[in-house]
């Protein structure tokens, strides 16, 4: 790569930070759908034009702010995993985690993982931590560090899911089978989160409950009591 293209890159990604962070700080102070394009520029110091030249939506421009959003749910996902004694008991505790931390901010995680119009979410996955290298971090296990940066929710929970499949814990019929389900669930609970018929804590406790429960229905039976030590450890 020349001089000139690394400064290019470099201007590039700069600018690109301007309005991620100016789209944080409005959702911060305003929430989601405050976003518009004529605010996010404003905020950020360029025309509107100037962010159709670095981002193919607002879309995009939101997603990655999302990302911003999300750092503090990727840093504290590892101590729900480290003192795991199995896959089985690594999948609960991220379906732990996730359940604790999704209806904080219902509307962001909403955006990341149940939008239909998706079909880039990995590219701007990938594009997220080139921009912001540092919260790349390396020093994770291999396993966690793919797992975030897939931004499918049905391929993150299908990537788990294939661990306990590979230590013989659940079929890879009954894993298919209960992931499907379990997205359909997780998207009702959290849009009752962002319209206010359920709070936090009734979210949490739904979300939980009938995850573990289908768990046990779709583990191989020798395997369910995994699933109750788990949960007395953990409770």
């Amino acid at each position: 790569m020349s001089e000139k293209t690394k400064r290019d890159k470099l201007k590039q990604y700069r600018i690109m930070r301007y309005f991620i962070e100016a789209t944080v700080k409005i959702i911060k102070e305003e929430g989601i759908n405050a976003i518009t394009i004529r605010k996010v520029s404003n905020y950020a110091g360029y025309t509107s034009a100037t962010l159709y030249n670095y981002f193919d939506s607002l879309e995009h421009l939101v997603f990655l702010a999302n990302m911003d959003s999300l750092e503090e749910y990727v840093d504290v996902l590892p101590t729900y995993t480290e003192n795991c004694k199995n896959s089985v008991e690594v999948y609960m505790g991220i379906s732990k985690c996730y359940a604790i931390h999704a209806y904080e901010h219902p509307e962001v995680f909403n955006s990341l993982f149940f939008s239909h119009k998706g079909e880039k979410f990995e590219q701007y996955t990938k594009q997220y931590y080139e921009l912001y290298p540092e919260r790349d971090n390396k020093s994770r296990s291999k396993f966690l560090n793919k797992l975030f940066h897939i931004n499918n929710l049905k391929e993150r929970r299908l990537y788990l899911l294939s661990y306990c499949i590979k230590d013989g814990f659940i079929t890879q019929k009954n894993a298919k089978e209960f992931t499907d389900i379990c997205i359909r669930f997780y998207k009702t609970i959290i849009n009752d989160v962002e319209e206010g018929i359920l709070s936090k804590q009734e979210a949490i406790d739904l979300t939980l409950k009938y995850d573990f429960r289908l768990l046990g229905f779709y583990i191989k039976p020798q395997y369910k009591d995994l699933i109750d030590s788990y949960q007395e450890k953990t409770s």
